[in-house]
């Protein structure tokens, strides 16, 4: 599964927070264990902020942490929220649009496959990666 550099890096942040939950987590410290570029890594928090997945924290402790709860937060989400999900509409063989009455090869199987994949991405929560 290739997911787009954003969705990669959210869910290594987000799932880097989860792990060290009990604390806020400033983006300098995000940035020297996870080892994304800096200017990146800002862009992508004030991302997750907006959809609210997690929030700053002014002062002397700042940083960010959870703004939802590990089990409220999907992998559907954070796909949706970085890269889409449109993505996994499209059609197998990239043709602009499928011809229902005329479906290529894969249509059935990737129809199968992506409606498995959604499944999964909308059941598996961030509280999950984290016990696995």
């Amino acid at each position: 599964m290739n997911f787009s550099k954003t969705t990669s890096y959210s869910l290594s942040v987000l799932s880097y927070m989860a792990v060290h939950n009990e604390k806020s987590l400033s983006s300098e410290e995000l940035h020297k264990k996870l080892d994304i570029p800096y200017q990146y890594l800002r862009q992508l928090l004030t991302t997750l902020s907006k959809f609210g997945f997690i929030k700053s924290v002014r002062g002397r402790n700042g940083g960010f942490i959870f703004n939802m709860k590990l089990e409220q937060i999907t992998l559907a989400n954070i796909i949706d929220a970085t890269e889409g999900l449109d993505n996994y509409n499209k059609c197998f063989l990239g043709l602009k649009e499928c011809p229902f009455d005329n479906v290529c090869s894969m249509h059935d199987i990737w129809q199968s496959t992506r409606e498995n994949m959604l499944r999964i991405f909308n059941e598996t929560t961030l509280a999950d990666l984290v016990r696995n």
